[in-house]
């Protein structure tokens, strides 16, 4: 018995094993250094990032849905992540919902809409930060942003640089509010941060 407990235990292991060593590939991939890319097109810095937005959707769990074929929507700020990034993304599937990809000007209340997955990529005040968090939560919509202190103000996942490396920051609390919530190999890749309180 004490055998079979210990293949059982080995077997869980290294089963562990794989599967972080299988999000640390994903991951990998989509941070290759341009000498590392076979294909240096989809090696950009915009490609990059589009990656990141696809592995964190295609590991995010979302409240249930009654129509399965409903469709995974990318909304995504204007002049901050190259169009051409997301060429083929329509054929694409992510939890066997079709992948859709629009782009906006600003965050306005219908730009949320139907957003599975919210890019923003340029500064807003603190109020319409603490706003646009309001609104996500109550549209489960996942929120990710590289702007600096984006994770502390409320944001879902930050998007930042270290050595010329692609990295990123959850907020776990705010991603609970959304009714969502991220693969632990996601997290396990994380740096977990938390919402800082408004100055009094």
């Amino acid at each position: 018995m004490k055998l079979n407990f210990a293949k059982r235990r080995r077997g869980r292991l290294r089963s562990a094993l794989q599967k972080r060593a299988a999000w640390l590939l994903a991951f990998a991939i989509a941070t290759a250094s341009p000498g590392q890319a076979q294909n240096p097109s989809t090696d950009s810095p915009d490609a990059v990032e589009a990656a990141f937005l696809f592995n964190f959707a295609k590991f995010t769990s979302w409240p249930s849905i009654s129509d399965l074929d409903s469709s995974i929507k990318f909304c995504i700020q204007k002049d901050t992540i190259d169009p051409a990034a997301f060429a083929g993304w329509g054929k694409k599937k992510i939890q066997n919902r079709p992948v859709r990809v629009s782009f906006f000007e600003s965050p306005s209340e219908p730009d949320l809409d139907n957003c599975g997955v919210f890019y923003l990529g340029r500064e807003l005040t603190d109020e319409k930060v603490a706003d646009l968090v309001r609104r996500a939560a109550a549209n489960s919509t996942l929120l990710v942003s590289d702007i600096e202190g984006f994770g502390k103000a409320g944001g879902h996942i930050e998007l930042f640089l270290v050595n010329r490396r692609l990295r990123f920051k959850v907020n776990l609390a705010e991603l609970s509010k959304a009714k969502l919530s991220l693969g632990a190999g996601v997290l396990n890749l994380a740096e977990i941060v938390t919402t800082e309180a408004p100055p009094k």
